[in-house]
């Protein structure tokens, strides 16, 4: 099952094995055998090495033997390839280093006016004024995510040195709300 923590950091995640469809979980177990073969596949040759390593032989001990002689050959041929495609990346990186270098794409976003806000989202130009001026509110929506009122919750700031005013400053501070 899943702990109590997975489910507050993030509700977004679906947990539930109970409700996966059984061919869905057919399809994902032989997918993950599939690609876990691929990559035994993938450490064969080494695999193969180590056990040679180790006294073990194969079944065809002549193509072991005409394998390991084979080895530096191999060896020579990976490094190749390997330079070789890092050497086409580097260029691709320094051929577009050299396209782009003194371009700068990067650009604020235009600025929106008040207008256009409130032709978007129906509500008076005075209410959207007064809301850009609240540091914090609450908003009430309806189902299709339109705002439908909001409240201000702006409280009075306490005065320096009254006791009341240190609390919450230090409330504040401490991360707990006032």
């Amino acid at each position: 099952m899943t702990s109590d923590l997975q489910e507050e950091t993030n509700p977004l995640i679906l947990n539930k094995p109970h409700l996966v469809a059984p061919l869905t979980k057919v399809v994902s177990a032989l997918v993950t055998i599939v690609f876990w073969g691929f990559f035994v596949y993938l450490w064969w040759p080494l695999l193969t090495l180590v056990a040679g390593m180790l006294g073990y032989h194969s079944i065809n001990e002549l193509t072991y033997a005409a394998d390991m002689l084979n080895v530096r050959h191999l060896t020579v041929s990976y490094a190749l390839i390997v330079m070789a495609l890092s050497g086409s990346l580097l260029l691709w990186a320094t051929v577009e280093y050299f396209r782009f270098r003194n371009l700068n794409r990067r650009r604020w976003p235009n600025a929106v006016e008040v207008a256009d806000l409130a032709s978007y989202s129906s509500l008076p130009e005075s209410d959207l004024k007064q809301l850009q001026t609240e540091r914090r509110m609450v908003a009430h929506h309806d189902d299709h995510g339109g705002v439908m009122e909001f409240e201000s919750t702006q409280h009075e700031e306490p005065v320096a040195g009254d006791k009341t005013a240190d609390f919450a400053l230090h409330s504040r501070l401490l991360g707990y709300p006032t």
